[in-house]
């Protein structure tokens, strides 16, 4: 055996090899299969769902089911209306010129940079190219 990990040699495990199969299989005993069947039986007993409570989950489900696809649908109608709507289009104009009066600002960050993520998190950083410290 070997001390560092204590796994057998090879040697070691090949006598325990043929002294399994020399020894043959053990026998269970003689009620055990009964036995399984017994535990598994009242196992059943004690967690049969009745068949009414089957149907209610199902129409459970089926309900919410039902529900996610009004929701998705309603999704798929109102959505052109609401990215067409006034207040939208407002609120996209101005994250559209606060991000070109951003880049304009630090143009030179991103010329260098390109536009990733490490420039648009520089952008707050306000760097004045002409001031020398």
């Amino acid at each position: 055996m070997n001390d560092d990990f204590k796994y057998l040699s090879d040697d070691d495990l090949n006598s325990l090899i043929e002294s399994t199969e020399k020894a043959g299989l053990l026998e269970p005993p003689i009620n055990f299969e009964a036995e399984v069947l017994k535990r598994l039986e009242r196992a059943e007993m004690k967690s049969t769902v009745s068949f009414e409570d089957k149907k209610r989950e199902y129409k459970k489900f089926r309900f919410q089911v039902c529900m996610a696809m009004a929701a998705a649908v309603l999704f798929l109608i109102v959505s052109p209306f609401i990215s067409e709507s006034d207040s939208i289009n407002a609120i996209k104009a101005q994250v559209v010129e606060k991000q070109t009066s951003e880049r304009i600002r630090t143009n030179y960050v991103s010329a260098i940079l390109g536009n990733h993520v490490m420039s648009e998190t520089m952008t707050g950083c306000h760097f004045d190219k002409d001031k020398e410290d």
